[in-house]
């Protein structure tokens, strides 16, 4: 799992990417290397149409990306997008209709979008990928105990199912995670932990997050993973020079049931008009390292400074 995904954009000016066949070129190795690859997709693959935004430089943005570039998606490895985010209304319904059609055409799948569920088949077991968000035409983060009883439904029909999220406030203020509810400029935002520990009460195995544009920590709550940020992974044209340029690949390993077994941080980096790179210093692995220690100190994972992940062991009781 990869947090967000924007490769350029020609809306309101050019500002595509000049090799776009570089964009995840030096770690797609790594996007390749797994059961199932996905990404959280920010703004729209479509053509034209009228933007629903009134677009402010650093407050307010929308993207439109050539569906053509599905195709890099498609060779980086990526098997899935969520679209579940606060840009896939960027150009209303004919956007989001234009970014089904390429993932699909593609032979990708998505979910976010009008409750839409993912579902995919690895050797017998059938993995379900469902998201929330804080905009329109998607679930609502806010809703728990719906979002609760939709993931129970879905559970009730599949070995493993995996929730996504989009929310919690934005940027290096954000790099901590708290049990509070959220803002970002007014905006609610969403309490990323109850949501999360509620969804994985209703039978969820593994919780993806995205939307802070930094990575965050990750948390083990009942055997299952918790990935409370993967910040952005490529986002063409903005300011990169800090955490928000880290760009973890998360990769996890469960079994047939979604019990967590073990995991790798693999760092990778993006830096300002800059393509992806493999980051042999490890400083998204780091990071995360440290926020786990100092946000869940009792319910982290065991992270080295490579990034390999480990359940913490449990602790017995005297009488155990």
């Amino acid at each position: 799992m990869v947090g967000d995904i924007m490769m350029g954009s020609d809306y309101p000016g050019n500002n595509l990417t000049p090799k776009p066949e570089c964009i995840f070129q030096e770690v797609s190795a790594y996007l390749n290397d797994a059961d199932l690859t996905l990404g959280n997709h920010e703004g729209t693959l479509s053509e034209g149409g009228i933007c629903t935004k009134k677009i402010e430089k650093g407050k307010c943005y929308a993207f439109r990306t050539p569906p053509a570039y599905v195709s890099y998606l498609v060779d980086a490895g990526f098997d899935g997008m969520n679209l579940a985010n606060n840009h896939m209304n960027d150009f209303g319904a004919g956007g989001i209709e234009s970014t089904i059609k390429a993932l699909t055409d593609a032979g990708l799948k998505y979910c976010g979008a009008y409750s839409r569920i993912a579902r995919i088949d690895i050797r017998g077991t059938t993995v379900a990928v469902m998201s929330f968000a804080t905009s329109p035409n998607a679930d609502m983060i806010f809703e728990i105990e719906k979002a609760q009883e939709f993931v129970a439904d879905v559970a009730r029909e599949n070995d493993i199912v995996i929730v996504s999220f989009h929310g919690g406030g934005e940027g290096v203020k954000y790099l901590h995670t708290a049990d509070t509810f959220e803002y970002y400029m007014g905006w609610p935002r969403g309490n990323v932990v109850k949501f999360a520990h509620a969804v994985i009460d209703s039978g969820a195995d593994c919780v993806w997050g995205h939307g802070p544009h930094v990575p965050r920590a990750l948390e083990i709550y009942k055997d299952r993973m918790i990935a409370y940020s993967l910040g952005n992974f490529f986002t063409w044209g903005f300011n990169l020079g800090d955490e928000r340029g880290y760009a973890p690949i998360l990769k996890v390993t469960m079994d047939t049931v979604g019990t967590f077994m073990h995991g790798q941080i693999i760092s990778a980096l993006q830096r300002t008009y800059q393509y992806l790179q493999y980051d042999s210093l490890a400083r998204a692995a780091k990071l995360m390292q440290g926020l786990c220690e100092d946000d869940f100190p009792e319910t982290c994972p065991l992270i080295n400074d490579q990034g390999y992940i480990l359940p913490r062991p449990k602790v017995l009781d005297q009488g155990d």
